[in-house]
């Protein structure tokens, strides 16, 4: 049994943003329960910070229930949640949208984002204390080629919203981060088949650059930390600010 008050949940913890957030709530003292889609992704990163690994698919909200449940029985009641579990998609036109995959993404994206969000935080709640942080895109704060992706983020960005004033005088503050074109194993995997093109990227962002796992683990600890108690129902872009050139783009572009 742990501290209660040092406990949290990471799904989609196995790789990318999620293990990053793992490794940085880790240094911070927490005890992570990473928890991933792969078992094996999942136990290798919890190995790695100190942590409890467990399989979970969270499109299925009777295994989310049923993990919240043994999660807290055997590990202890958790304080903390970062849903960062999300099932990606490439560029395409919207004719060419395949059902199947935009059934899956509405599922994991959303359905299973609620699902989680439900197990945990309605468990905080009940206590009058926690801290929850989604993880979106800054596909969802305009238009974009991902047809499924952006609009799921988008409804993501509003449920984050509607948690944080539903569980406010409960004390449970719920914020979302929105990661611009970040360099996660996916990502980079994405680029050496040739499906994004990271330089178009770079070009697009205020900085020149592309955005590390670590830079959006470094904003989501913050959510998390006591330093943000005041803070709840924000949406924190960390974007290498895409989000803030698109008028520029029609005047040449980003000054070098």
């Amino acid at each position: 049994m742990n501290d209660s008050s040092r406990i949290v949940v990471i799904t989609g913890g196995g790789g990318g943003i999620g293990a990053a957030c793992a490794r940085a709530m880790a240094r911070q003292g927490w005890h992570v329960v990473v928890c991933d889609i792969d078992k094996g992704r999942a136990e290798a990163v919890a190995r790695e910070v100190g942590g409890t690994g467990r399989a979970l698919d969270i499109a299925d909200a009777a295994a989310v229930e049923t993990l919240a449940s043994s999660v807290e029985a055997e590990v202890g009641p958790c304080a903390g949640l970062i849903a960062c579990a999300a099932h990606l998609e490439n560029p395409h036109q919207p004719e060419e949208q395949s059902l199947e995959e935009w059934r899956r993404i509405v599922d994991v994206n959303v359905s299973g984002s609620f699902h989680t969000c439900r197990a945990f935080g309605g468990r905080m709640a009940k206590r009058g204390r926690g801290a929850i942080v989604t993880i979106a895109s800054i596909t969802a704060l305009g238009s974009s080629p991902l047809v499924a992706y952006g609009p799921s983020k988008a409804a993501l960005m509003t449920m984050t919203r509607n948690l944080a004033v539903a569980w406010g005088r409960r004390q449970v503050r719920v914020n979302c981060v929105a990661p611009g074109p970040t360099l996660t194993p996916a990502v980079l995997a994405s680029h050496a088949r040739g499906e994004r093109d990271p330089a178009v990227m770079e070009r697009a962002t205020a900085l020149g650059r592309l955005v590390q796992p670590d830079e959006v683990a470094a904003a989501v600890t913050f959510l998390m930390s006591d330093q943000a108690s005041a803070i709840t129902g924000v949406v924190l872009p960390v974007d290498a600010g895409v989000s803030v050139t698109g008028i520029w783009n029609l005047y040449g572009g980003v000054p070098a």
